[in-house]
């Protein structure tokens, strides 16, 4: 009988060593896991990733092609190779109805829409994030007065604010329709973190930062915010959808770039007049805007997925 404790006990002793070499995983290794297991979602972020890398390789090789009218290839056919000059040609998609080359133009029109959108989805951010902040950690009257401009701002008919902003100060520049766009699409942002921080505030882990005599701004900066962001990082994912279709609809109704810069917006505005006659200058912006809308709309369904600590 003691010979078989002496074993049991081994046993269990060496039970107790596999449990205690298992490995620990942390929150964002979880949420890693659970992100590559969404396959659209990982399809959706090839495919950004794909369409930055093309907005910016190409406009490399081909230099001033994208903005160059050649009256010689007015609606010529696709040209790929040397020519006569010896300069090396790449135009796999053609040229437009004033000697444009497409595909380099494509390509400088989907960085312009891509940048306009990273960069509008910034100010979204940094101004929701701090409105939510504020109200949810502080409450009482500073939370009535934030959420009420909250309530105004999203009762305002947000493309005609946007219209008249860019009206206003100038159409046709892209820090304008940046600035019009961040400043009048924030409020979801603001929402998220405040409902966060009016859960995060009565967690143990915040009245010990308090009782320890931390202040409310490292409070708010170092313990509240990241647990916080992950709602927000979701939305500021699909504000980069919400973005670029704005841009293409202010460029469509002749408030948002013009020519010569390129964005999928005026691509598609040049185009609509030789529908019929050359469909493939509406198909390709038109692709590209589709597959940004659908990726970003699939990478942030993934990552929803996988920022939530719920998911097991």
């Amino acid at each position: 009988m003691a010979q078989l404790d002496i074993v049991a006990g081994v046993a269990r002793d060496e039970d107790d060593d596999a449990i205690d070499r298992t490995p620990v995983r942390t929150y964002w290794q979880l949420a890693r896991q659970r992100f590559l297991r969404h396959q659209l979602a990982v399809a959706g972020l090839v495919t950004l990733v794909a369409l930055v890398v093309f907005s910016i390789l190409v406009p490399a090789i081909t230099g001033d092609a994208w903005k160059t009218a050649e009256l010689s290839k007015v609606n010529a056919p696709p040209e790929i190779g040397f020519n006569e000059e010896g300069e090396f040609v790449l135009a796999p998609l053609g040229y437009s109805d004033i000697g444009q080359n497409v595909f380099a133009r494509l390509a400088k029109a989907t960085g312009t829409s891509l940048s306009i959108g990273f960069a509008a989805v910034v100010i979204i951010v940094v101004i929701g994030v701090t409105v939510g902040s504020f109200a949810g950690y502080f409450g009482g009257w500073i939370d009535n007065v934030l959420m009420r401009v909250v309530d105004i701002v999203l009762s305002l008919p947000s493309l005609f604010i946007i219209l008249a902003l860019v009206s206003f100060w100038g159409g046709g520049g892209i820090w304008v329709i940046i600035i019009a766009i961040g400043i009048t699409s924030w409020t979801l942002a603001a929402r998220l973190v405040r409902a966060e921080f009016l859960r995060l505030r009565e967690m143990d882990f915040v009245h010990a930062a308090r009782a320890l005599g931390t202040g409310s701004r490292r409070i708010m900066s170092r313990h509240m915010l990241p647990p916080a962001m992950a709602p927000v990082i979701v939305a500021a994912t699909l504000g980069i959808a919400d973005s670029v279709v704005v841009e293409a609809a202010l460029s469509f109704l002749g408030f948002g770039i013009s020519q010569p810069e390129a964005s999928l917006g005026n691509m598609l505005t040049e185009a609509q007049t030789y529908f019929f006659r050359n469909p493939w200058l509406v198909a390709w912006p038109g692709l590209v805007l589709i597959l940004i809308v659908v990726s970003a709309s699939f990478l942030g369904d993934g990552l929803r997925d996988a920022l939530d600590p719920r998911q097991k």
